[in-house]
C-alpha cells in the first residue's frame, strides 16, 4: 500500500492544503482510511464534464452498500424529485473501477437529511446524506494504467489482473469503521486527537489538527477546533482519530463579507455568530439526530458514545471556550 502522505496546513485559516516535506506523521491505522472515496455527483441530464453540474466531493464507505457523505455535496443535484448520478470510485491504484449510482423517485439511492436546507444549515449540524450503493444496479467502468496514462478495459481483465494488485484489492475491500457518537454530549474537550484524510487519485492524504483544543460545544452542536482547515473538495470527507474511529464528516461554513459565520437551531433562529470563523475548524459530528437517521439506514453499523473515553466534560459555555482557544470575541 502507498505510503499516507502527511499535509501541513497554514494556521491562518481555512486556507488550501500545501504540500510539505513528509515528516514524521501521527500514529495512524492506515488501513482505516482506505474507506474514504472520491465521488463526482450531477444531475443526471446534463453531461458529466459541465462544469456548472458536477460537484466533486468525498465520501466514506461506513458498510459495504453505504456511504456517508455531506447533503450539501448532493443536495442542488438530487434533492426533490430531481434524477442524480454519483460516480464513486471505488478503488484506484494500478488499476481503477469507478461505479456510477443513479437516483430518481422511482429508484432512491441518495437520501439527505430531511432537516436538511442549503443556506442557513449548512453551518448546522444536519449536513448528512446517505448513498446506498447496489452492485447490481450499478454502472461500472474498468482502467489500467498504461505508461501513466488510464486505458479502458474490460471487466473480465480488470478482475484477472486483480490478484497483482494487492492495493486495489485493499481499495474495494475497505469497508466499515465505528462512528463515534456525541449524542447527549455536553461541552467537552476531545481526548484523541483528529486527522482529516482526502482521497486524491487513489492516494490517502492527511491533515493532523495541530492543536490539542478540539471542543464539542454542545448548543452548536458541533465540533471546534482552533488553526485548523481543509481545501475545496474536501467536503463530505471523514473526520477520524488516528486509529479510524469515524468521529464526523467535514462540512461547509458560509462567511459574511466581515467573515463571520452564524449558527441556526432547527427552527432557523440564529443561536450564535462566530467572528473570525475562518480562523478556526468546524465539522458536524453524529448527534442523536443525525445518529438516528443513519442508524435508520444502516441498522448494523458500530457506534460508540463519545463519553466511553474519547471525551472529557468542561465546566465551560462556547464563549469561554473560544475566548481559551485564541481570544477571539463572540457576538450574541
Amino acid at each position: 500500500m502507498k505510503k499516507l502522505s502527511l499535509l501541513l496546513l497554514c494556521l491562518c485559516g481555512f486556507f488550501p492544503f500545501a504540500h510539505a516535506q513528509e515528516e514524521e506523521g501521527p500514529r495512524v491505522n492506515e488501513n482505516a482510511f482506505l474507506v474514504q472515496k472520491e465521488i463526482d455527483v450531477w444531475r443526471t441530464d446534463k453531461t458529466y464534464n459541465s462544469q456548472a453540474a458536477v460537484y466533486a466531493c468525498q465520501a466514506v464507505r461506513i458498510h459495504k452498500n453505504w456511504f456517508l457523505t455531506a447533503a450539501h455535496c448532493v443536495y442542488t443535484a438530487c434533492s426533490g424529485s430531481q434524477p442524480c448520478t454519483v460516480q464513486i470510485t471505488l478503488a484506484e491504484a494500478e488499476l481503477r473501477q469507478m461505479a456510477r449510482v443513479y437516483h430518481s423517485t422511482s429508484s432512491q439511492r441518495v437520501f439527505i437529511y430531511p432537516g436538511f436546507f442549503p443556506g442557513q444549515n449548512r453551518i448546522s449540524s444536519v449536513d448528512v446524506a446517505l448513498i446506498r450503493f447496489e452492485p447490481e444496479s450499478a454502472d461500472f467502468s474498468y482502467e489500467a494504467k498504461k505508461k501513466s496514462v488510464w486505458e479502458p478495459i474490460t471487466q473480465e481483465t480488470f478482475y484477472a489482473r486483480l490478484p497483482d494488485s494487492p492495493e486495489t484489492q485493499d481499495q474495494l475491500n475497505a469497508s466499515g469503521g465505528r462512528l463515534v457518537s456525541s449524542a447527549n454530549l455536553g461541552n467537552s474537550l476531545f481526548r484523541p486527537g483528529i486527522v482529516v484524510p482526502k482521497t486524491v487519485r487513489g492516494e490517502v492524504f492527511y491533515l493532523q489538527a495541530p492543536s490539542d483544543d478540539i471542543y464539542f460545544v454542545e448548543k452548536l452542536q458541533h465540533f471546534i477546533s482552533p488553526g485548523f482547515g481543509v481545501r475545496r473538495g474536501n467536503s463530505g470527507g471523514g473526520v477520524f482519530t488516528p486509529q479510524g474511529d469515524l468521529v464526523g464528516l467535514v462540512s461547509s461554513l458560509m462567511y459574511s463579507k466581515n467573515g463571520s459565520a452564524s449558527f441556526y437551531d432547527a427552527e432557523g433562529k440564529a443561536v450564535l455568530t462566530l467572528r473570525n470563523a475562518r480562523d478556526y475548524f468546524l465539522f458536524t459530528g453524529f448527534n442523536g439526530a443525525t445518529m438516528n437517521f443513519i442508524r435508520n439506514k444502516v441498522p448494523s453499523l458500530r457506534v460508540i458514545g463519545a463519553d466511553m473515553g474519547f471525551a472529557e466534560p468542561v465546566k465551560k459555555n462556547f464563549e469561554e471556550i473560544v475566548k481559551m482557544i485564541n481570544g477571539v470575541s463572540m457576538d450574541f
